[in-house]
């Protein structure tokens, strides 16, 4: 009973692997804002040397590289995720 409801989907429609990618990375962001301005306030809430440097890792180092570590893993799946003898469904 309970298996059925998992696998039952709200709207009957299965997302892509793109659509997928693109939630995970908003989900990803969105939780580097919040941390953003919780560290602002953690930094004194004033902006200085400190406050840019912790900013710039978190918005560059962290989402930079967590954005592009998902576009190569959504081309690797693209074109080299399937073996030759699947079915695409």
């Amino acid at each position: 009973m309970a298996q059925d409801k998992k696998n039952q989907k709200t709207d009957g429609k299965q997302q892509s692997p793109f659509e997928d990618y693109l939630c995970a990375n908003l989900y990803w962001w969105g939780f580097l804002a919040v941390l953003a301005v919780i560290s602002y306030f953690v930094c004194g809430a004033v902006w200085d040397d400190v406050t840019s440097g912790v900013m710039e890792f978190i918005f560059v180092i962290l989402g930079g590289g967590f954005t592009l570590v998902s576009a190569m893993d959504y081309v690797y799946e693209k074109y080299y995720g399937r073996s030759p003898g699947e079915i695409k469904k």
